[in-house]
């Protein structure tokens, strides 16, 4: 039985996944039950390649900074930002035996719209639930996997565009190279932690869906918690075109397993969710946004922000309904956009010249409300309490939802 191995360029240890062992034939063992314990369904779609970069991926350099290591990746190994700005990603060791994966935001980008982060800054923002000195953060003691938001394509895709026929490509968007080179860096430095936590702000959000497959790829019996900070997969309700078309320009198809049939043909995300926690056992999802999201309703879907709210509330309440124990919400009234950061800074980063900003947006971005864990409240609980709850599984961890 061969066994792949993850050799980081920079160093001389080479780290075995615990998850990538194969056949005797070579092929990798998708959907046997020994490879995806405890799922039961996974290899469906892994069989259609999201896999496939695992270690492939080459660091340039690495260098360490206030207990931080940061590692920037060769662009021709394939991971990039969006222009062609070479990807990193960090990583904090705590001596944890548990482990938060973090998927920042920062937008979306398409042949007829782009807000977006651009470049991928070094280090972790100690922010929030990213702030180890944070009393009040759950999880101050965990080990830290942060990757950047520089591609525009929610850490899913595959493509390259020349939008407007000059010959030279104006979007790179290798969100799922970028993905997966983080997560091999995050295999190789925590290989057997206890529970997982997978974390994403906005974009970052909807990327732990896609997420949710490679790391129960590459960490296949751990407990993993979900906690989607405004970026709960619900699209532009009454418009699956949409999503549609994303899907196309951002070629992520493969992500749709064939036996999810609402995939693909929904307006929301939420099915392929749907998919995974029917299918593991061990996945539980923590969902928080606002009813009126100014964000997501005004500047990407451009719709009514009743109309927002009739989506979220459909969307995940189905989810809900369907695992009253294992997906449960913090909807709040109001139009604030991400909760789990404190400051628009863990967003956008402190380099505008990094961003791409179209006029309409301005506006929208000049009067965001942007939430910390303390004072975001559902009643008297705070999003800290609420995440405690949600991380030890209690019975405090209830959904909770804004009349």
């Amino acid at each position: 039985m061969r066994v792949a191995l993850l050799c980081l360029t920079l160093t001389a240890a080479c780290t075995a996944s615990p998850a990538a062992t194969d056949t005797a034939n070579g092929s990798d063992a998708v959907g046997d039950a020994a490879d995806v314990t405890p799922t039961q369904g996974f290899g469906e779609v892994w069989a259609q390649g999201i896999a496939d970069y695992l270690g492939l991926a080459k660091v340039a350099t690495q260098a360490t900074a206030d207990g931080v290591t940061t590692y920037e990746f060769d662009v021709k190994s394939g991971p990039m930002c969006l222009r062609g700005d070479p990807f990193r990603m960090a990583v904090r060791d705590q001596k944890s035996d548990n482990l938060m994966i973090f998927l920042q935001g920062g937008g979306a980008c398409w042949s007829t719209y782009c807000l977006a982060i651009q470049k991928a800054p070094a280090g972790i923002p100690k922010l929030d639930v990213l702030d180890p000195a944070k009393a009040t953060n759950p999880f101050k003691d965990w080990n830290q996997v942060y990757l950047p938001y520089c591609d525009g394509s929610m850490f899913a895709g595959e493509a390259d565009a020349d939008d407007n026929g000059d010959g030279v490509l104006d979007r790179r968007q290798h969100g799922l190279r970028n993905l997966t080179a983080a997560l091999d860096i995050g295999v190789a430095q925590f290989p057997h932690p206890k529970r997982i936590t997978l974390m994403g702000s906005s974009g970052g959000g909807f990327g732990t869906i896609p997420g949710i497959l490679l790391v129960r790829k590459l960490w296949p019996d751990v407990e993993i918690l979900v906690v989607q900070d405004s970026g709960t997969g619900t699209g532009k309700e009454g418009d699956p075109a949409f999503l549609a078309e994303l899907v196309k320009e951002f070629n992520v198809k493969r992500f749709f397993p064939p036996s999810c049939t609402d995939c693909g043909t929904s307006a929301h995300l939420t099915p392929l969710l749907n998919w995974e926690l029917a299918r593991d056992q061990n996945l539980r999802v923590a969902a928080f946004s606002s009813y009126n999201d100014s964000i997501m309703s005004g500047v990407f879907f451009k719709i009514d922000p009743a109309l927002f709210k009739q989506g979220l509330l459909e969307a995940t309440g189905a989810l809900h309904t369907a695992y009253p124990d294992r997906y449960k919400r913090f909807l709040i009234d109001g139009t604030m956009h991400t909760t789990m950061l404190g400051d628009v800074s863990g967003l956008v980063g402190s380099d505008l010249t990094a961003v791409t900003l179209p006029p309409d947006a301005m506006t929208a971005l000049a009067s965001i409300v942007i939430g910390n864990i303390d004072d975001t409240k559902q009643g008297d609980v705070s999003m800290a309490a609420w995440l405690l709850a949600a991380q030890g599984n209690t019975a405090a961890w209830q959904d909770l939802l804004a009349p």
